[in-house]
């Protein structure tokens, strides 16, 4: 179906702005080529003053093609934009030739094809709202005013909701009575807030008849009206009428006039909200191939949106006309434009949008108390609704939880997974299984980076910390005795290698390294710290200083000096270090598992353990990823017998549900370090020891124990590396597969040179290898990328590369992951792989065929898959 949207420019200058990119060249060369971008605006601009400047006389043109517009219901439509050539004040002054205008416009539109005709903003006010045009057209038109109000009240409670605005305890002016729209709103905000506010620019009947139905005040008088309300929704057709410095501290106004009826062309006060109100986001099924919804980045006036959504529906009907707009009819146009993917909840200001500062910003300037003198008393203000702060359920924080996320704690990771869908919002885990926001069950590969061995809320460990609470167990004591962290510390003195002792607290990994190296250093009196290459240890400033991992090292040197490193598993090199004796501590791990799930040599921990002894420098081994049972036994250094001078735990220890660290010595080490009156408490942590993190990890030990999970993350991680070697067999592309129980990595080959190369050569620009540092390894990592991208979108299993090495796969479920858990994994593995093994041979076969000029078909060389052996595409950490 075929609509028009008839609009005007604002000033003389959007005239010319509608003349810059009539082809898309402007659109086309964004982002591809920045000063090939410059050079296309300077010939727009230029052809555009040429026409400007040679024009006939005023006309009404076609300004846009909208073209096969998809709501996410898969209805179509095409659109055409025309121009009246009057700006808005043109129009009000000589409304008889703008009529004329439109009547031209209209039948314009219906010669091409269009079914129904939109009117924009002034031209949906002259001619009794549209009426007097609808008599006249050969098609219905409408004014979109009933889906500008349900759009500029949608935005208004989402304002609300992010700033803690409770419309039922406040007050709501209404400007611009008796217009259709602010009329329609007040009859809608009435239902909602404690009391309304009308405001008229003059008495009338029609006003006043208003005010009595509602129960509201009428005033004449729009700063009187500021001052007795902290909601504003304005709606005139004078424009510039509101002064910034008139409204209340913690104000939110919402702004339908065009123009604006807030004076000034941005916020002036951190305390104030001022929305451009009445705006939609088209789905974003809906290509941005229009120059109007380029340039509007999707969004458009929901006058606009009243208009497509009609013809989406295929409903040729004068929906909005005139000044009466009921209630009903505007809930009704609400609900159809958002089962057709339009949104509401993208805020803007002065035609931009909303920054998230600003929101931040208001909410810092109101949850100040803010006192006011009354009867000589001063007043504090409501600030945030404490009510929302109590003990919700994830369930009930999940809608909002996603921006949030971006505004507050990491706004890269959502920019990063938005569109993917790969960031979720989990609300809830249960044995080896989450649940996001949606319902959707995944199966977790990732188990928190080895922090839930015993999967998510094991019944164990849950009641032995409500088993604590309950009984009222101590929180923190300092220097005092925890009967929960003396008898951990018993339990992993008996379990750990010969010769610990003595356990530190903390509540963290990197914590627990901290402790380490700071224990060798005192008890050595040495300087000198040395790890591996690729190896991580945390990223506190200490175990950063360790971590052998230089993107995550650069930003914050300098780090702790006497600091050095070897290759991973290099006993030569270790030799040659340790012997000039400078070295308080030697920290490796038994496996690199952020490294890409490395395992050294059989006997480099054993030779490694021999050459500290002979050096005296003490070996510390970082269990905190590979203990807890992750690799078979209940610390990794079992495998080969190596009794440490000091191992940190963490990740596991606390079940899935309490943070803790524990940094475990030997007992003449840590009596070096402390044992006297002047340094016992020389590296205490408030924190370390409490009675919930240590009842957790008395529980955790258990588990291990009686469930025999050790046992079962030696089978299960059996059956998972001889599936996946039996995997690499049928499709080639996998590269290695190694690690120890269920610890394990999948390093698939990179993408080849010829296809990362042509893939940097879509680049039209040619500036992204510039810009994107690493662009070609990211590039290289794409095989690994697609399989866990696939793994959680087709077959909902939650997977992670490892964080050093992104060709790496990550295999690490909890320890209670059962065999047809394990075959569901490898069934979708393999699904997955064959996907991109497939597509990524078939794409280097073609490039290599296109540029030796071979394109026959017959010519298949030999490494090319058989017609048989062909897959089908579509079958189904942190320390």
């Amino acid at each position: 179906m075929k609509f028009a949207f008839l609009v005007h420019p604002l000033t003389e200058e959007t005239k010319q702005m509608l003349e810059w990119d009539p082809a898309g060249s402007l659109r086309n060369s964004f982002g591809n080529d920045l000063l090939g971008f410059c050079q296309t605006l300077h010939d727009s601009i230029a052809h555009a003053q040429r026409t400007t400047e040679f024009a006939a006389q005023p006309r009404v043109r076609v300004v846009d093609e909208l073209k096969n517009m998809v709501s996410i219901r898969g209805a179509k439509i095409d659109g055409r934009l025309y121009e009246i050539p009057m700006d808005a004040y043109e129009i009000l002054d000589d409304p008889t030739r703008a009529m004329e205008y439109m009547e031209e416009a209209v039948d314009m539109a219906a010669d091409w094809g269009a079914r129904i005709v939109g009117l924009g903003s002034m031209t949906g006010i002259v001619g009794g709202q549209g009426a007097y045009l609808a008599e006249r057209a050969p098609v219905p038109v409408t004014t979109g005013n009933s889906l500008t109000v349900y759009a500029a009240l949608e935005n208004l409670y989402h304002a609300c909701s992010e700033v803690d605005i409770d419309l039922a305890d406040e007050t709501v002016a209404v400007v611009g009575i008796p217009g259709s729209i602010g009329a329609a709103a007040a009859k809608l905000l009435a239902e909602k807030c404690k009391s309304v506010v009308l405001v008229a620019r003059r008495p009338s009947a029609r006003a006043q008849r208003l005010a009595e139905e509602l129960g509201a005040e009428l005033l004449l008088d729009i700063p009187q009206a500021l001052q007795k309300a902290r909601v504003v929704f304005t709606a005139t057709s004078s424009g510039d009428c509101i002064d910034q410095k008139d409204l209340r501290p913690g104000s939110i106004v919402v702004d339908v006039a065009v123009p604006t009826d807030v004076k000034g062309i941005k916020a002036e006060r951190d305390d104030v909200l001022l929305l451009s109100g009445g705006l939609a986001r088209v789905p974003d099924s809906m290509a941005l191939d229009s120059t109007y919804l380029w340039f509007h980045q999707g969004m458009i006036p929901s006058c606009m949106g009243e208009t497509t959504v009609l013809a989406l529906e295929d409903r040729m009907e004068c929906f909005s006309l005139g000044r009466n707009l009921l209630p009903e009819r505007i809930m009704e146009i609400g609900k159809i434009a958002r089962s057709h993917g339009y949104n509401f909840t993208r805020l803007f200001s002065f035609g931009v949008p909303l920054e998230e500062s600003a929101l931040i910003r208001f909410r810092k300037a109101t949850a100040q108390r803010i006192a006011t003198a009354r009867n000589g008393e001063a007043k504090a203000q409501k600030s945030l609704d404490w009510s929302k702060i109590g003990a919700p359920t994830a369930e009930e924080l999940a809608p909002r939880a996603k921006t949030l996320h971006g505004r507050h704690i990491n706004p890269v990771l959502i920019a990063l997974g938005a569109k993917s869908g790969f960031v979720k919002t989990f609300v809830k885990g249960a044995g080896n299984f989450l649940w996001d926001d949606n319902g959707e069950r995944f199966l977790d590969f990732v188990a928190g980076f080895g922090s839930l061995n015993l999967g998510h809320n094991h019944p164990a460990v849950v009641e032995a910390v409500n088993t604590a609470l309950l009984n009222g167990a101590p929180g923190f004591a300092q220097s005092a005795v925890n009967p929960y962290a003396a008898t951990l510390a018993e339990q992993l003195a008996t379990l750990s290698p010969a010769g610990l002792e003595i356990t530190f607290f903390s509540n963290s990994g990197t914590e627990a390294v901290e402790a380490a190296l700071k224990t060798a250093r005192c008890a050595t009196r040495r300087r000198g710290l040395l790890y591996c290459k690729r190896s991580y240890h945390g990223k506190t400033m200490g175990s950063l200083s360790v971590t052998g991992n230089p993107n995550y090292q650069d930003p914050f040197g300098p780090l702790l000096p006497d600091c050095d490193s070897i290759p991973y598993g290099d006993l030569d090199a270790l030799k040659r270090k340790l012997v000039d004796e400078k070295f308080a501590a030697f920290i490796v791990e038994p496996i690199q598992a952020e490294g890409g799930m490395i395992v050294p040599p059989a006997d480099f921990l054993r030779e490694a353990k021999a050459l500290c002894e002979k050096t005296g420098t003490l070996l510390i081994t970082d269990e905190v990823q590979t203990g807890m049972g992750r690799t078979g036994k209940l610390f990794a250094v079992e495998h080969t017998g190596v009794e440490p001078d000091i191992m940190t735990l963490a990740k596991s220890l606390g079940g899935g549900l309490v943070p803790i660290g524990a940094t475990i010595s030997r007992r003449e080490v840590w009596l070096k370090a402390y044992g006297s009156l002047h340094s016992f408490a020389s590296h205490t942590s408030t924190f370390g020891g409490g009675s919930l993190a240590c009842a957790a990890g008395l529980a955790t030990l258990k588990v291990l124990r009686e469930e025999d999970l050790l046992s079962n993350a030696a089978a299960r991680g059996r059956q998972l590396i001889e599936g996946i070697r039996k995997i690499g067999e049928r499709v080639p592309g996998i590269e290695d597969v190694r690690g120890e129980g269920l610890l394990i990595g999948i390093q698939f080959e990179p993408l080849t040179d010829s296809l990362r190369g042509h893939l940097m050569q879509m680049d039209s620009g040619g500036t992204n290898k510039y810009l994107v540092p690493g662009l070609l390894d990211m590039l290289s990592a794409v095989p690994a990328m697609y399989v866990m991208q696939t793994l959680l979108s087709e077959h909902q299993i939650y997977s992670q590369v490892t964080r050093s090495n992104p060709h790496v796969l990550r295999v690490q479920p909890p320890l209670t992951v059962t065999a047809e858990q394990v075959d569901r994994f490898l069934e979708a593995l393999e699904e997955s792989f064959q996907e991109i093994s497939f597509a990524a041979h078939m794409a280097d076969g073609v490039l290599a065929k296109s540029r030796l000029g071979n394109h026959g078909a017959s010519n298949r060389n030999k490494t090319e898959p058989s017609e048989s052996s062909a897959p089908t595409l579509g079958a189904a950490e942190e320390k």
